[in-house]
């Protein structure tokens, strides 16, 4: 079995969580505002995306938090055909997933271990996960931001074990991806975990016409560690924070 599909299958009941307190906890906070790790480290570990990714719909980033876990980040978008540049990368969309297997020939309508499964309507994506077993007539997923309820549930807020025959009306289809590219092109290396909290900051006084984007600007990734104390309306500080996944000092 794919070395990703394991670490996937290694997160089952997973639960989001309320704030950005306790992510690296499997059940505790529980609740329904999109806070996970998987956010967590692809924004502040490795800059995955175009921007950040806490506090939304998380299906996506789940699976390539596990292809990182597995492969590293170059071979994780190599695999999945992403940009390997974060600012042109939306794969944290499932449509736009969907589009990058397809560009490179690589979106099937019959299943393999390993594959990226898509669900709603071609062009309009609504859910994703991975395929840890296939048989004659049914294939089995683990999926992010789903439920432990029959058929699909997107937005579920837990990473669980599913199943479905594979003549299921909301499968779109399958991305295959190129398993062969692995990690020869980047060595292993240790992660550090970003700490729940930090004593260091980087001021930022919030000036009139700024928009809530990244600071800097909204390319900026912030690094682990760093913690940001930023000066403005409460809102739009709270919104601010929220949008880089971080909480309020």
């Amino acid at each position: 079995m794919h070395k990703s599909v394991v670490i996937a299958l290694g997160e089952v009941g997973y639960l989001e969580k309320q704030s950005p307190h306790q992510l690296y906890e499997k059940h505790t906070n529980p609740g329904d505002e999109n806070y996970t790790k998987y956010a967590r480290e692809l924004d502040l570990h490795f800059c995955f995306y175009r921007g950040s990714k806490q506090g939304y719909p998380w299906c996506d980033v789940f699976v390539d938090w596990c292809f990182v876990q597995a492969y590293g980040k170059l071979a994780a978008l190599k695999m999945t055909f992403q940009p390997t540049v974060s600012k042109n990368n939306a794969g944290a969309g499932v449509k736009w997933s969907r589009k990058y297997y397809e560009q490179k020939g690589q979106f099937f309508h019959s299943p393999q271990v390993g594959d990226q499964i898509f669900f709603g309507t071609y062009g309009s994506e609504t859910h994703t996960g991975l395929v840890y077993k296939v048989d004659g007539s049914r294939v089995y997923t683990v999926e992010g931001n789903t439920s432990g309820a029959s058929g699909v549930v997107a937005n579920g807020g837990g990473v669980f074990k599913k199943s479905y025959p594979i003549s299921h009306g909301r499968i779109c289809g399958y991305g295959r991806p190129a398993y062969g590219v692995q990690t020869a092109a980047e060595p292993e290396q240790e992660q550090p975990k970003v700490p729940e909290e930090s004593a260091d900051y980087t001021l930022y006084t919030v000036k009139k016409g700024d928009t809530l984007q990244p600071m800097p600007g909204p390319a900026h990734c912030f690094q682990a560690g760093e913690s940001v104390l930023v000066l403005g309306h409460d809102m739009d500080v709270q919104e601010l924070l929220r949008a880089n996944g971080r909480k309020k000092s």
